[in-house]
């Protein structure tokens, strides 16, 4: 995610689409799986600054709008890996994104072609349609449970262990403000998606119902 701002205007869809392929090849290429993966962008251009980190900052009190995001991603590729007794691989293979690219390819181009071998790596495309089969429902269920008072207490005991007492329910209600907006926009997002089809036709849409969180009211 972006993870300084709270809007998405930075981040188009070709800015989305570069980054998603930077750090597919940066992690298949040195073998990692859980590691952030930062970048600046200058005069339009995104630079990698940081993706070589052993261990990411993952605490809520550094995400907190993007924290659900994390946890969806962990739980995901932890059940896909498991489920698919998907094997640990022991050492490193370069040769494939050698091959991929030639020495005149733009750096689009280039880019493009090792991000596909690193599709492979990660057996992106079984991965999609694991989590198509089977956690269809992980994106309600997280959306529901991070409006729970359980939730809100988790991020309170981390402020807790944090920031001095002072400051406690001033930083837990900013954290957990955020977490709430990000419930709004993944609510408003799925309303949307559902809605574009439906007004694309001619005819009136079949009421039917809807399994993602925007089926919802967002809870305050």
């Amino acid at each position: 995610p972006a993870l300084y701002r709270l809007d998405h205007d930075g981040l188009l869809a070709a800015g989305h689409a570069v980054m998603r392929d930077m750090s597919l090849t940066l992690n298949a290429f040195f073998g990692w799986y859980f590691t952030s993966c930062e970048a600046l962008r200058r005069d339009g251009v995104w630079h990698p600054i940081e993706f070589a980190n052993a261990c990411p900052d993952s605490q809520v009190t550094s995400l907190h709008y993007h924290f659900p995001w994390l946890v969806k991603a962990n739980l995901k590729w932890s059940l896909f890996c498991a489920a698919t007794k998907r094997p640990m691989r022991q050492n490193l293979d370069w040769q494939p994104f050698w091959d991929a690219v030639e020495p005149d390819m733009p750096y689009r181009e280039r880019l493009r072609a090792t991000a596909a071998v690193a599709e492979k790596h990660f057996d992106a495309a079984r991965f999609e349609e694991f989590c198509a089969r089977h956690l269809a429902h992980l994106d309600e269920v997280v959306w529901e449970f991070f409006a729970t008072d359980a939730a809100r207490e988790a991020v309170r005991l981390k402020v807790e262990a944090l920031f001095p007492a002072h400051e406690v329910e001033t930083f837990t209600e900013l954290f957990w403000s955020r977490i709430q907006r990000w419930r709004a926009d993944a609510a408003a997002a799925v309303a949307a998606a559902v809605a574009a089809p439906a007004a694309a036709r001619s005819t009136p849409a079949r009421k039917t119902r809807a399994s993602a969180p925007a089926a919802r009211r967002p809870r305050k």
